[in-house]
């Protein structure tokens, strides 16, 4: 007696599979994300899917073969699940304050045979501590300077490193968590909840994970001083622009995938709904704007740069922009059979022209003596 097999049973039941890694590794990263640190700037990256999917869907694999060839020497970028880097500024932010930085890197790699690799290639000039249960390594970046007497003349002084250590830990078997010294240790107080740390804010991280087909995902809270910020920097003074920029709140810009498509998304929180409408309509007039330059050097062009114009003007046409609340949500598609058309021809091999052999001169005729008579 043959058993039939509901064939849309089968169907769901191979859905099921395939999307239920995908939504582990998501529930995974935001576990990660609820214990990070509070910070003003948060990365996170599909590590697994941007390499096994979306580089391979544009990219021509004997390209990526050739560019990763020593990377994979190292490290099997296909054993990484994701990566968190976080980001802070201690203080008021400036022009010369560097901030501190904070990576997580989760995978089916394992963490302390990486530290052990780690303290074999940097023996003598690491230490070890013990902070809320865990072992942190600590790593001295710069080598002491030898006296002036004994460095040779002529010889050109030696380029440190912008920060002095970083330190690295095991968080688990399975994640690695490096970073300023200080910063690691407040992730690992976040984790286990010692000294009350503050951890990363709530709406920041449904920023960041707001789309479950997300790649790449950078937010970012930005600071009641955006403008004078900005101005240190050498950003030219504009009391309407600085207003605007005084005005957003948190800023989330990511890079999602579909079976067929990327699409590119930034939502910008504002202090409120006129705020919002305001800038939704700037961009609409930058839009426009954008569109007319490229078409107008569209005609200058010819065969393939024409050809990539017309492909930028198309993917203009998807651009959405809609404002609702104090929210402005912005969006661009791609496909990705174009994109990668594009990428294909950028790195195609250029034709060298062969210059045609110079025309031989024909030699002079010899004229004969003339015969005496």
């Amino acid at each position: 007696m043959k058993v039939k097999f509901p064939a849309r049973l089968l169907l769901l039941l191979v859905a099921f599979l395939l999307v239920t890694p995908a939504t582990l590794r998501a529930q995974d990263a935001r576990s990660t994300l609820t214990n990070f640190p509070e910070s003003q700037a948060v990365l996170y990256i599909n590590a697994r899917r941007v390499i096994n999917e979306a580089v391979p869907s544009v990219v021509p694999q004997e390209m990526l073969d050739k560019a990763l060839a020593d990377v994979r020497q190292v490290v099997n970028l296909g054993d990484i699940d994701y990566l968190i880097a976080g980001a802070r500024l201690k203080g008021e932010p400036s022009a010369k304050q560097l901030p501190e930085f904070l990576l997580i890197v989760r995978g089916s790699f394992s963490a302390e045979a990486m530290l052990s690799g780690a303290r074999m290639m940097g023996q003598g000039m690491y230490a070890q501590e013990t902070h809320g249960g865990r072992t942190l390594s600590v790593f001295t970046l710069n080598k002491p300077s030898p006296p002036a007497a004994e460095q040779p003349s002529g010889d050109k002084p030696r380029q440190n490193f912008p920060i002095d250590q970083i330190a690295a830990t095991a968080l688990d078997a399975n994640t690695l968590a490096i970073g300023i010294p200080s910063y690691l240790r407040d992730a690992i107080d976040a984790s286990t909840g010692g000294g009350q740390q503050a951890r990363l804010k709530p709406e920041l991280i449904d920023l960041a994970l707001r789309d479950t087909n997300t790649l790449v995902s950078l937010v970012a809270e930005m600071p009641a001083s955006a403008s004078q910020y900005a101005r240190s920097l050498g950003a030219p003074p504009n009391a309407e622009m600085e207003r605007m920029l005084d005005a957003v709140r948190q800023v989330q810009l990511s890079v999602n995938m579909l079976p067929a498509t990327f699409g590119l998304q930034s939502i910008i929180r504002m202090d409120g709904s006129e705020q919002a409408q305001a800038l939704s309509g700037l961009v609409n007039m930058g839009l426009g704007f954008v569109k007319a330059e490229i078409l107008k050097e569209s005609q200058k062009k010819s065969g393939g740069e024409r050809e990539d114009m017309a492909a930028l003007l198309r993917v203009l046409e998807t651009f959405t922009n809609a404002a609702r609340d104090n929210e402005v949500a912005l969006g661009l598609t791609f496909q990705q059979a174009s994109l990668a058309e594009v990428v294909k021809r950028q790195f195609a091999p250029k034709k060298q022209l062969v210059a045609a052999p110079a025309a031989k001169k024909a030699a002079p005729r010899r004229r004969g003596r003339a015969r005496r008579r």
